[in-house]
């Protein structure tokens, strides 16, 4: 790209504490080729180890700054990404890793469209030693969806992957960022409210690689809380549901509650004691499968002890789609 025609974009990134990973992200933000480009560094808690390498970095195009306590994970986006000039930015996480011509297309696409308030596009999944497990690719290839069409779908799930998306700034700053009490689901606490005044694009390109913890998983208790937070952000979006939707609150509701059975299945199976079981069963009956089929489904299920057969169904119908969507990726990529 020139550059004149092209608007100033920001890659940011907040780190703290990930020495084993950071050098690896930061040079996957340094290496990208797009004019005019800005990288905005955050060594959250003033990480002397970040600092360092920081310091040793002689490309024009970096600045940093340090906060001297850590500011907590989606504090710490915030506080980088308002530090950013772009018209556009994209955060990366200090795990990930860019790869090259990372942003062009959704630039591209964003600047034909204005009412686009982020545009993502597709990515790879790694281990903990940077070999591919898998990937997402969208079968839909290249795209721009009406933000309240898309709304309902991200009440359920996330729909896209922050590393591989970039923001609009403007619609950034009208919607007021990140819920910085919004916990694991917080990127989507942005991404539910850009729907709201704005519309979603993707690209069909494969642009990052995405870090997966397989050696170092988050606890049961991790994982149940992340379970909570999933559900009490969505329902407190449902609250105020979006008018111009074609889909009913009822329905998503039930399809909130579907999805949120699903991911409760493992842990009900994993429990590291009955304590813990007991009180993830009785957070379910009281907020989440009584709310559709498939979770009444799940209830009966187990009364009955069958939680470990309902697990080793939801793990073939995993499988079913990886196999899926790797086909749909290599139809893409041979055509």
């Amino acid at each position: 790209m020139n550059h004149a025609p092209y608007p100033l974009v920001s890659l940011c990134m907040a780190t703290c504490l990930r020495m084993d990973l950071f050098p690896e992200s930061l040079q996957g933000l340094l290496r990208q080729t797009y004019e005019p480009l800005e990288i905005v560094v955050l060594a959250d808690g003033a990480d002397e180890e970040a600092i360092r390498v920081l310091k040793t970095c002689a490309d024009p195009r970096l600045r940093w700054f340090s906060t001297t306590q850590p500011s907590g994970m989606v504090k710490a986006w915030n506080l980088v990404c308002k530090a950013s000039k772009g018209k556009y930015f994209l955060f990366c996480a200090h795990d990930d890793v860019l790869l090259d011509r990372a942003i062009e297309g959704q630039v591209e696409l964003m600047e034909k469209h204005e009412s686009i308030g982020f545009c993502h596009a597709d990515f790879t999944f790694i281990d903990d030693d940077g070999r591919e497990i898998d990937r997402w690719v969208s079968h839909e290839g290249t795209w721009i969806k009406r933000g309240a069409e898309e709304w309902p779908r991200y009440v359920v799930r996330t729909g896209c992957c922050m590393q591989a998306t970039l923001v609009r700034r403007s619609m950034w700053d009208e919607v007021g960022g990140w819920e910085e009490d919004a916990g694991n689901p917080g990127d989507n606490s942005l991404y539910l409210k850009l729907l709201r005044v704005g519309d979603v694009g993707h690209v069909s390109n494969v642009v990052c690689k995405y870090r997966l913890r397989i050696r170092t998983p988050d606890s049961w208790q991790k994982r149940f809380q992340n379970l909570r937070e999933h559900h009490r952000l969505s329902t407190k979006h449902l609250a105020t549901p979006l008018l111009a939707s074609s889909v009913a609150p009822k329905i998503i509701s039930q399809q909130l509650s579907s999805r949120l059975s699903q991911m409760a299945i493992p842990l009900l199976s994993s429990a590291p004691d009955q304590q813990s079981q007991q009180e993830l069963r009785i957070w379910l009956r009281q907020n989440v499968w009584r709310n559709s089929a498939f979770g009444r489904f799940c209830c009966i299920a187990d009364k009955y002890h069958a939680a470990k057969v309902l697990e080793l169904g939801l793990r073939n119908q995993n499988r079913l789609r990886a196999i899926a969507r790797n086909l749909v990726g290599a139809s893409l990529r041979g055509s």
